[in-house]
């Protein structure tokens, strides 16, 4: 049985305040804010080495978390139903985006890998891009074809999402990007199976995935990298030597770590210590304990994806339910592969850590996703106590809650 609404209840609503989930809000400013702090505390050194100022990295993520910022209000204030519409459109886009950044001379190439697309003033790691813009397209085909996934006998509805995904992740193994082809996969398949595909059928389609990545891991620097994960004592002064300092810092790190700025491995002996294994230099300087507060944070915000994604299906908004349970998925599978990384339990593959690692592409994305989240939430409020999407005049207000009272 519905609560019913008081007019007290139904004005405070129509505050700007009440359209944001204050607990997503909270777990995100505090992610970005230990965030800002690791970062400075990794990138010191690396920084001062590189560009002869211990501040370059810092006042770059500062940067790009203003930009972030601007282009998630900006996203914040378009309707999901625009997003719904423009996701199939956008997907082409990507996709040219994706083949632009492999050809020599348009693609920049940073230590063996073709991700980056540069515009002159930035930057653009493309495969953060094509996270959001996968999962928009997904979101939006499970809402036009989410009857015939789920009753259909044949494989049919599926061979074009399937298609997408393979053309996607074809391109990014090509850059190459596996850490992204993995995410984006994974995430995929789970909106799939909310889409309501039978689980026996995703896992032959998973099962057939492991068969032909299972090569491709063995493949050239990725059949090396594996070599070290199995054996990074055997490897700890070649390829080995980042996963070998990661879990030295790691254990090092202890219940409550040597303090913020006390960290050994980020003075030059961890490799990407700014950026792949933040998470690493996070636990040497705050420990066990830090690390509980992170996981705990991380573990929060997920939750909250997820439960704006029940409550927009609840009201009957499929595209948004599938957005944020997209969100959700994406952001914990990538949390949880960056921090299996630095703990030696998965090989190295280059993802960041969420709002933390350096990276103004990831930071940027991220922040738009968020932006996204927050405005499925809105639209939640709206379609729960029956406010207009605009904001109304005081004269509307008052009849509202006149006729609320009456």
């Amino acid at each position: 049985m519905n609560t019913p609404v008081t007019p007290t209840e139904m004005l405070t609503q129509t505050t700007w305040g009440r359209y944001v989930d204050r607990d997503l809000l909270v777990a995100l400013l505090a992610l970005l804010g230990i965030g800002i702090v690791m970062l400075a505390s990794a990138s010191l050194w690396v920084s001062e080495k590189k560009y002869a100022d211990p501040y370059v990295f810092l006042e770059r993520q500062l940067m790009f978390l203003g930009v972030g910022v601007v282009f998630a209000i900006a996203l914040y204030q378009i309707t999901m139903r625009f997003w719904q519409q423009l996701g199939v459109r956008l997907l082409p886009l990507v996709l040219v985006l994706l083949i632009l950044v492999l050809i020599p001379g348009i693609g920049n190439e940073v230590n063996g890998s073709r991700r980056w697309l540069n515009f002159g003033f930035a930057s653009i790691q493309v495969s953060e891009l094509a996270k959001l813009i996968m999962l928009l397209y997904l979101s939006g085909y499970l809402v036009r074809h989410g009857k015939n996934l789920a009753l259909s006998p044949s494989y049919q509805p599926l061979l074009i999402p399937l298609l997408v995904l393979a053309v996607t992740g074809a391109l990014l193994l090509m850059e190459p990007d596996f850490g992204s082809t993995v995410i984006i996969f994974v995430t995929g398949l789970a909106l799939l199976f909310l889409g309501g595909v039978p689980l026996k059928r995703l896992g032959i389609l998973l099962g057939g995935a492991i068969l032909v990545m299972i090569p491709l891991a063995f493949m050239g620097y990725r059949g090396r990298r594996l070599q070290a994960f199995l054996n990074p004592w055997d490897y700890e002064s070649g390829i080995g030597y980042q996963m070998v300092n990661a879990q030295m810092a790691i254990g090092e790190g202890g219940w409550f770590g040597s303090g913020l700025g006390g960290g050994v491995q980020k003075l030059l002996y961890l490799p990407e210590a700014h950026n792949d294994f933040i998470f690493s230099i996070l636990a040497e300087e705050f420990g066990f304990i830090g690390i509980l507060v992170v996981l705990a944070l991380y573990g929060w915000l997920v939750l909250r994806a997820f439960v704006i994604g029940f409550q927009a299906d609840k009201s009957g908004k499929h595209f948004g339910a599938y957005v944020a349970y997209g969100i959700g998925f994406w952001m914990g599978f990538q949390v949880i592969l960056h921090i299996g990384v630095n703990l030696g339990m998965l090989p190295p593959k280059g993802l960041t850590l969420p709002l933390m690692s350096y990276g103004g592409s990831s930071l940027m994305v991220t922040l738009m996703a968020m932006a996204l989240l927050m405005r499925v939430h809105r639209e939640n409020c709206v379609a729960r106590f029956g406010l207009p999407e605009r904001k109304a005049t005081n004269t509307r207000k008052a009849a509202t809650i006149r006729r609320t009272s009456a």
